[in-house]
């Protein structure tokens, strides 16, 4: 646990910082990009992330699974080098065909209207590369070097905003600049990628570790790509029933509510993955899997509530006032990211079992009920009803992950507990809405009580026995990146 703990720190703390570097961006879009500018350029980035998953057909994740079933350096050398050889081949050939197809793409994602083609193609230059560059990261992560890969990872980000700054501010390049400042800084992310990596690698092929890794990572793959398309269900229909206006302010309210996944949920999943491997053979280490659970909804939980209370006045700060209804979001899909965050610990026993294939009729399932609840909900409620379609559409997934993973790998959650949270979070947001609006600095204070009201309710209900406050004392006092 404490290794785990210390290197979703230093995870965590390179995702502030890289959510720090990307807030900066934020007036950028929100003062020289019109709603429906941003609009055109989320529907391409949610098209696009369909690139990175495919591209490489995952094998990164089949890098973290595999590389800890060899232990000799020289044969882990070649497990890395097998899947960065099979990355770059398989990105160069997708890569060429969908920008033959380019001009295709852009009449499916914008009909008629014509005139994004340029940006289509960087799209497929920035997740082809962003394919190629998950296995240099996972290289470094399956290392334990969370260093490296923060370096990496706000290097790469701090050259996309200084060039995207410049491109956009500067030379008035608009989104066109936006999409020229990501290839510029996936590039330098990947270069420094490999470079801190090669020391590792052997060059010479690993066949029957390439071909475990693909068994491994295509059963993920409908996964991932469902995942994808729920990502892009909600713009797409906000596309047809509303306007690019609506879909850039449900883009920022999503940035803002998503900036969980950034701040929290990723760098967790980062150093979690090869900690449940690690810890598998111990024979406790489902009753660890539990707690994890518990702790995770928990702090979580937290930072929803500080996106929810805060963001608003965040976007109210830098935005234009075009945007100020993207706050209404905000809480909704930090929810939603939360059961999604959720999925990545209540699937352990799926995969201890190694049965991936499943997550693929949970995710299929998911996307058609995602596309029910926004047919639904969209055309009556508009932005809100697509917030509140991802919600139920992450908690049925979840669910479904959890209750497939007790089936073959049974583990002792006690879903009591995360529904209690979950409707704490929700009485205080709501008690945020109805507090009448007041002058800054009093708005700030009730809302820092409200926030301090979700631990104390929750200690007060019980919610954390007393030996695992004990265990979270010494924990934070342990607590130190190495």
């Amino acid at each position: 646990m404490r290794r785990l703990a210390s290197d979703s720190v230093i995870y965590g703390l390179g995702s502030v910082a890289n959510q720090a570097l990307a807030v900066l961006l934020l007036p950028l879009y929100t003062r020289f990009l019109s709603p429906d500018e941003y609009g055109s350029y989320a529907l391409i980035n949610a098209a696009g992330t369909v690139v990175a998953l495919a591209a490489a057909l995952g094998i990164h994740s089949g890098l973290t699974r595999i590389f800890f079933v060899y232990e000799t350096a020289e044969e882990r050398g070649r497990v890395v080098f097998s899947a960065l050889a099979f990355a770059l081949v398989s990105t160069l050939s997708v890569g060429g065909a969908l920008l033959f197809a380019a001009p295709a793409l852009e009449r499916l994602l914008f009909g008629d209207a014509g005139g994004q083609l340029a940006w289509v193609r960087y799209a497929v230059a920035i997740f082809c590369l962003g394919a190629l560059n998950s296995v240099a990261l996972s290289n470094l992560q399956i290392h334990q070097r969370p260093r490296s890969y923060v370096a990496c990872s706000a290097l790469g980000l701090l050259t996309s905003c200084s060039v995207s700054i410049w491109l956009v501010a500067g030379l008035g390049r608009g989104v066109t600049g936006v999409f020229e400042g990501q290839l510029a800084g996936i590039a330098v992310q990947l270069v420094l990628a490999l470079a801190l990596g090669v020391v590792s690698l052997r060059p010479r092929l690993h066949r029957a570790a390439l071909r475990d890794m693909l068994t491994f990572a295509i059963p993920l793959l409908p996964t991932n790509l469902a995942a994808w398309g729920l990502g892009l269900a909600d713009r797409w229909f906000l596309k047809q029933y509303a306007s690019f206006t609506d879909v850039g302010l449900y883009a920022l309210g999503y940035r803002f509510g998503g900036a969980l996944d950034t701040l929290f949920v990723a760098p967790f999943t980062l150093a979690w993955f090869p900690y449940l491997y690690s810890i598998a053979h111990q024979p406790d280490h489902r009753a660890i899997v539990a707690r994890v659970l518990e702790y995770f909804a928990f702090a979580a939980g937290a930072v929803v509530l500080v996106l929810s209370l805060f963001g608003g006045d965040v976007i109210r700060l830098i935005a234009d006032p075009a945007y100020r209804d993207a706050e209404r979001v905000i809480f909704w899909i930090a929810l939603g990211v939360l059961f999604r965050g959720m999925t990545f610990i209540t699937m352990s026993g799926m995969n201890l079992a190694r049965r991936n294939p499943l997550s693929a009729v949970i995710y299929g399932l998911g996307v058609a009920f995602n596309v029910a609840m926004l047919a639904l909900l969209v055309p009556r409620w508009g932005m809100m009803g697509a917030a509140a379609a991802t919600v139920l559409t992450y908690l049925g997934i979840n669910l479904g992950f959890w209750r497939v993973s007790e089936r073959h790998h049974p583990i002792p959650f006690r879903p009591g507990k995360i529904a209690w949270l979950v409707c704490v979070l929700i009485a205080i947001h709501a008690a945020a809405r109805l507090v009448p609006p007041a002058p800054l600095p009093a708005a700030l204070a009730l809302k820092a009580l409200l926030l301090a009201a979700f631990p104390a309710i929750l200690v007060a209900s019980r919610f954390f026995e007393a030996g695992e406050l004990g265990r979270a004392r010494q924990l934070v006092r342990r607590l130190r990146p190495t």
